[in-house]
């Protein structure tokens, strides 16, 4: 399951796009609630990510890298959380008490369908996110 800070993120974006100037991670933070150091980090992924760039000056901030309609919700979270997965299969068929010490042909040949079935959604729901913008 993706983490609170890609919520962070994708909220703290959608203001960025609605914003003609550059945006602080201090503004951000505060109207979210959250602490500053937490959502810096968070906005050092999306930097890293060319998702955001950063402005210097008194009136700096953050501003998108690109427009939101070319932002995928999927960049985001694969910016913020790399390599996270919905569901991570533990092969617990081939531990189970039940069998004793000599389990079922099925539990321990061939790949698990509970994995391949949440592998299936997980394809289906990075699909999806990456059809969805910013914009969207």
């Amino acid at each position: 399951m993706y983490g609170a800070g890609v919520e962070y993120a994708l909220h703290s974006m959608l203001i960025m796009a609605t914003q003609p100037d550059p945006v602080s991670v201090s503004d951000l933070a505060s109207y979210q609630r959250i602490p500053d150091r937490f959502l810096a980090k968070i906005f050092s992924r999306l930097k890293t990510a060319k998702l955001v760039k950063g402005m210097e000056g008194i009136t700096g901030g953050f501003i998108l890298a690109k427009s939101a309609e070319k932002i995928s919700v999927i960049e985001v979270l694969r910016a913020v959380d790399p390599g996270r997965s919905l569901f991570t299969c533990a092969e617990i068929r081939q531990n189970c008490a039940l069998f004793g010490e000599t389990p079922p042909v099925w539990a321990v040949s061939g790949p698990c369908r509970i994995h391949a079935f949440m592998e299936e959604a997980e394809r289906r729901l990075q699909t999806f996110l990456g059809s969805k913008t910013l914009a969207d």
